[in-house]
């Protein structure tokens, strides 16, 4: 069933990038699937069957995707007009 979770961390990870924003094209696809693979063998923990752990699987290749497919962060625009102290025409007291 190694095959199944594979394509099941393949599809959320695809799905969270396109969600995301990222244009997937053929090279991002190679990518996700280097990305995988490198998930893989760095994950040397197996159960006993010798069967992969989806979960876990699927938190290394999270982990490691703001290595492969950088995000640009959306910049908030500045205020405008810009805030300052100003008088509303109340008296002084005093």
């Amino acid at each position: 069933m190694a095959d199944q979770t594979l394509q099941r961390v393949f599809t959320r990870v695809f799905t969270y990038l396109t969600e995301s924003g990222v244009d997937m094209t053929r090279a991002d696809c190679r990518t996700l699937l280097q990305l995988i693979d490198d998930a893989l063998v760095d994950d040397t923990q197996t159960d006993q069957s010798g069967a992969l752990d989806e979960a876990r699987l699927l938190s290394r290749a999270m982990d490691r995707l703001p290595a492969y497919f950088p995000i640009a962060e959306e910049m908030l625009p500045a205020p405008n007009p810009p805030l300052c102290r100003g008088s509303i025409g109340y008296p002084a007291h005093g």
